[in-house]
């Protein structure tokens, strides 16, 4: 089933239409026919396939350096170990494996490895936390992920059929003439039958966040993630 790269234009006129793609055009700095052909002359090879989750296995964010951390609006747990959020800086240039979870005290925080290894570890420990997806009948939610542009799941969306990720957002295009792309874009994650996997470097590199099945991510930046995105996952399963 083919599913639309950007969210629909619903019941937009003629009219409505042209005046977001002048819009678009504007805000890309495109206002002549000439700077449009030159644009896309220099655009990086585009991709509208998405690359098959055997050929990703378990790669860990070592095979690229990672860029620095966001401070997330949390407490976070590093290896097992609670800090205040600003913490995570310390960490910069290193890669770390997170994921949102529950405390003893059943705040939300974020939880922090420094190997994949410790990551798969809390994982298997957190049965709790990862099967609690938010709905007695989970096979009834969508196998598709979707990554939205903004928070609470607005502007353009990039949808994820199950078993597949989204290698290189960097070539990914965007918007209504394609010309942007969805590298550093992506705010929010809707609910989905499935477990994701993002990353903050291309090819499945850099630092990893993982989101159990079931849940709605309406504000990354709630977890240092807002608007770093460069790879992606939907693993056609729940972990």
């Amino acid at each position: 089933m083919t599913r639309p790269l950007i969210r629909e234009a619903g019941n937009a006129t003629p009219e409505d239409t042209k005046a977001q793609v002048r819009e678009s055009l504007a805000q890309s700095g495109l206002d002549s026919f000439d700077a449009i052909v030159e644009r896309l002359a220099e655009s990086v090879p585009r991709t509208l396939n998405e690359v098959p989750a055997t050929l990703v296995g378990n790669l860990d964010g070592g095979v690229s350096t990672p860029p620095n951390h966001q401070t997330p609006e949390m407490m976070v747990v590093i290896d097992g170990e609670t800090h205040e959020p600003e913490v995570i800086k310390q960490f910069d240039g290193q890669a770390l494996y997170s994921t949102p979870g529950l405390d003893s005290k059943r705040n939300e925080v974020l939880y922090c490895f420094t190997s994949l290894e410790g990551l798969n570890d809390h994982a298997v420990q957190e049965t709790s936390v990862r099967h609690d997806i938010g709905t007695t009948n989970p096979d009834s939610l969508p196998e598709y992920s979707s990554y939205f542009e903004h928070d609470d799941a607005g502007g353009d969306r990039l949808d994820n059929r199950p078993g597949y990720g989204w290698r290189n957002l960097r070539r990914v295009p965007r918007g209504i003439l394609g010309l942007g792309d969805w590298n550093d874009i992506i705010s929010s994650v809707n609910w989905c039958r499935w477990h994701i996997t993002l990353w903050d470097r291309p090819d499945f590199g850099g630092n990893r966040l993982e989101l159990y099945a079931g849940r709605t991510y309406y504000h990354l930046s709630q977890y240092g993630w807002g608007d770093c995105v460069s790879a992606t996952m939907n693993w056609g399963r729940r972990f």
